[in-house]
């Protein structure tokens, strides 16, 4: 043991002899541990948090009233009343809301966390940051014109929110881009279920109408909501795997780094988010429109988005991570 230190100590003295010398001007290292690099932060995963229910809440209304609602035919008063659009426009409302608290809140928070003037946090393109709360602004007074007038009210909350969650089309880069597509396609395929789940299938179920109307109306909503569901889920999944490439750059980093690491957690969530979707059209809708059949569609809607839950906590982490260099 001895004389593997002794060989040790001689390996140092020579390294340090043959350690080139500073070059003129250049500062010389200290002994000091290096700067850790930006990394995970609980408030700004929080905002992101924040942010990405936003998205689904406001962008699943309009999934429920244009991809769902419109499509079911032949519905009775009852069905009308039970699925009226102020409802999805409540949960819509509210979604605008949650977005306008992560875009300013969340900024303002970190500010006086941080000690820095508020100014200094906004983004340098602050054009675009005025443009995006324009468009949250008219997308909320959309959703409020619901009620007395549906069409403009609807329209009104279309134009804002698509405004605000494609801008990166116009303004950013291409990952920004991919990215702005991957949030559209997830808040429509999981936004929808959410509104359908919380106002349609629980307000169908609540309902005073026959065992049976209510299993057959249930059955028509699931139905609708198919085609819409497994489009944006499909490009989910390529704009998911093209922003997770942009990203990682080479596919070592993907074990040896945190955000590799971050980004499996979110790829295995989302695979139990899509074996659960896929046991619901493949086994749970062909036996809907029996009685007691919304029932068990309602447990299984709620299994897969506690699931959605979680990739959603999973990917705000991610993004507060550093890509890999």
């Amino acid at each position: 043991m001895r004389s593997i230190v002794i060989l040790l100590q001689d390996g140092v003295r020579i390294l340090q002899d043959t350690a080139p010398a500073p070059i003129a001007g250049m500062p010389i290292p200290t002994r000091g541990p290096p700067r850790p690099p930006p990394g995970f932060s609980w408030l700004q995963m929080s905002r992101e948090f924040v942010q990405f229910v936003g998205y689904f809440l406001a962008i699943g209304a309009l999934g429920f009233r244009f991809g769902i609602v419109r499509r079911v035919r032949g519905m009775t008063d009852e069905a009308r009343k039970i699925l009226r659009p102020d409802n999805a426009a409540l949960l819509g409302m509210l979604g605008v809301f949650l977005l306008l608290l992560s875009f300013v809140g969340g900024l303002y928070l970190l500010s006086v966390l941080r000690k820095i003037p508020f100014e200094e946090m906004l983004p340098t393109n602050l054009g675009g940051f005025a443009f995006k709360l324009g468009m949250l602004g008219v997308a909320l007074v959309g959703y409020r014109l619901v009620r007395t007038d549906p069409s403009t009210g609807w329209a009104l909350a279309s134009i804002g929110m698509l405004c605000v969650v494609l801008q990166p089309l116009y303004t950013g880069k291409l990952s920004g881009k991919v990215n702005a597509i991957h949030i559209l396609a997830a808040s429509t395929w999981l936004g929808t279920l959410l509104v359908l789940t919380a106002i349609g299938i629980r307000g169908v179920i609540r309902s005073h109408t026959s065992g049976q109307q209510r299993a057959e109306l249930v059955a028509d909503l699931v139905n609708s909501f198919s085609p819409l569901a497994l489009t944006s889920a499909a490009v989910v999944g390529i704009t998911g795997l093209t922003t997770a490439w942009l990203h990682l750059k080479r596919l070592s980093a993907l074990w040896t780094t945190s955000y590799g690491i971050a980004l499996i957690v979110k790829l295995i969530l989302v695979a139990i988010v899509v074996t659960l979707g896929a046991w619901n059209w493949r086994r749970v809708r062909p036996s809907l429109g029996d009685e007691g059949s919304e029932l068990t569609i309602r447990r299984s809607a709620t299994m897969e988005l506690t699931f959605a839950a979680l990739v959603l906590l999973a990917t705000s982490v991610l993004v507060t991570l550093p890509s890999p260099k």
